[in-house]
């Protein structure tokens, strides 16, 4: 927006609108009489929207602009959302290349403690995935978390999941509270070919089955699968 205007070289229709726009935004008195000062403060509470709404839509020079104007790379919506988050969350692997050059913040947190890379392996985008994991992104969760991630995932036979949780360096032998991998899962819910899957991403027949719980698939039940 670039303004430089004083109070009299403002339209009244255009002061009329940001002073809308502060409403709006419940800024509230501002503690200045200064229209410039007000309407960059409306700007700068308009950015985090306006740069997820170009990252939602890969628009690189949209978010070139917002940029130059002021707006931080790292900022979040009112639910913590970072451009990289909503980027990252669409599987745009040039605005996501685009924001970390900007210095985007790779492990911001939104106000679920969600990360950009979590995004990046719910969207199932391996080559985003890979490109956070470079730049330095961390998975925050326990093995335990991670465990239970995976044997939900292996029990709906999400493989494209998987593959990205294991990109993201989560291995296939993490198990859940229960001693459960998922491997077990796979086998105890009758899904050879995710039993094959699973056995192919580096499960442990060893770990799988005699470290898991004593319900757990006999030897003989997963190479009657893997057949």
């Amino acid at each position: 927006m670039g303004v430089c205007l004083s109070r009299k070289e403002i339209p009244d229709e255009i002061y009329r609108y940001w002073s809308a726009v502060a409403s709006s935004l419940r800024l509230g008195w501002l503690g200045t009489s200064n229209v410039r000062t007000e309407m960059k403060a409306c700007q700068l509470a308009l950015f985090p929207n306006l740069l997820n709404s170009s990252a939602v839509e890969e628009d690189i020079l949209g978010l070139e602009e917002h940029l130059r104007e002021g707006a931080d790379v790292s900022s979040g919506d009112e639910r913590g959302r970072t451009p990289l988050h909503v980027a990252a969350g669409e599987g745009h692997l040039n605005a996501v290349r685009f924001l970390l050059q900007q210095g985007a913040d790779v492990n911001a947190t939104d106000c679920e403690e969600e990360t950009p890379l979590r995004d990046a392996i719910r969207c199932k985008s391996l080559e985003v995935v890979e490109l956070l994991i470079s730049a330095g992104a961390r998975l925050e969760k326990s093995s335990e978390e991670l465990g239970v991630e995976m044997c939900c995932l292996a029990f709906l036979g999400d493989t494209e999941q998987m593959e990205a949780w294991k990109k993201a360096g989560v291995s296939f032998n993490v198990s859940d509270a229960h001693g459960r991998t998922p491997l077990h899962v796979a086998v105890c819910t009758n899904q050879p070919e995710m039993v094959k899957f699973c056995v192919r991403n580096g499960s442990d027949l060893e770990v799988g089955l005699l470290n898991g719980p004593p319900d757990g698939p006999s030897n003989s039940c997963v190479q009657s699968c893997v057949r």
